[in-house]
């Protein structure tokens, strides 16, 4: 718990350039942390978004899946990504309408991202 304190405390020191290293680590708490993650996805670094997004994927609690369907509107495409690959990683089938669109409006990486999720969620 004392190293998860300390690697929050990392990820709020906006000076520092290497935050994203920060939620990496935080991924390693698993749940525990999902709620500091959550906090991490409105960032406005876009690496932090994007290892947030990542890590939340890999801990796989479904109560992150409110938080990350807001980010598929997210105006960096690594982030939107990244996203994607979380929620199929979760499999939650509150994501399939939010991954259906974004089949059908986003670039071609991002795109295969989310059609990749919805073969992963049972609809």
């Amino acid at each position: 718990m004392l190293q998860m304190k300390a690697e929050i405390d990392k990820l709020n020191n906006q000076a520092s350039p290497d935050r994203w290293q920060s939620v990496v680590a935080l991924e390693k708490a698993g749940k525990p942390a999902v709620e500091y993650l959550v906090i991490a996805l409105k960032d406005s670094d876009k690496w932090v978004r994007y290892a947030a997004a990542d890590a939340l994927g890999n801990i796989g609690d479904s109560a992150s899946v409110g938080p990350l369907l807001s980010l598929l509107g997210d105006q960096d495409q690594d982030v939107r990504f990244a996203t994607a690959e979380a929620l199929g990683k979760i499999g939650d089938p509150r994501a399939c309408t939010p991954l259906e669109q974004a089949c059908s409006t986003d670039n071609g990486y991002v795109k295969i991202a989310a059609e990749e999720a919805l073969s992963k969620i049972s609809h």
